[in-house]
């Protein structure tokens, strides 16, 4: 990964983590706590390709299982951010998709994000997860990574243009 690239991804998911854990997770939000790093994942993914947002999920998921206060299985984040970077790098892949295509990728991704969290922190014995309210948690990620995605996506998208415009030879 150049340089640029890997400054650029960096710095974006590490202030994603600070205000998602920070200041999303304690304000008391209906339901999940909006899925910033997710949504930068997606952006990234869609920006830089299938592997840079593979690597930039793996990344933002240890970030998320480390920071405080971080009670669950770490990895599980990890894993599934690294296929959500992956799917949007190759999503990404045809150079006709419109830019709210990928806030509509966030938005499938995170209900789907929720769900195998549960069902991997289930079978890994985490006494957190209640089924009762998955499909509450589901339907509240969706909803906050729609509104996240659109906010962000043209935002983000140009400064990753700009700020490593060699990535971009189409």
């Amino acid at each position: 990964m150049p340089i640029r690239r890997a400054v650029v991804a960096g710095i974006l998911l590490v202030l994603a983590v600070l205000i998602e854990v920070t200041i999303l997770a304690p304000l008391p939000f209906p339901g999940a706590t909006p899925t910033l790093v997710l949504v930068v994942v997606v952006i990234l993914g869609s920006q830089f390709g299938a592997s840079t947002g593979a690597v930039c999920g793996f990344v933002g998921g240890v970030l998320l299982d480390i920071a405080p206060p971080a009670a669950g299985t770490i990895g599980i984040t990890a894993l599934l951010l690294t296929l959500v970077g992956y799917v949007a790098g190759r999503f990404a892949e045809s150079d006709d998709r419109p830019w709210w295509s990928f806030a509509l990728l966030s938005t499938l991704a995170a209900p789907l994000v929720v769900l195998a969290g549960a069902a991997l922190g289930g079978l890994l014995g985490d006494p957190r997860v209640r089924w009762d309210e998955v499909i509450g948690l589901m339907v509240s990620a969706a909803g906050y990574a729609l509104v996240l995605g659109l906010v962000l996506m043209l935002p983000l998208r140009r400064l990753c243009r700009w700020a490593v415009p060699e990535a971009y030879s189409r």
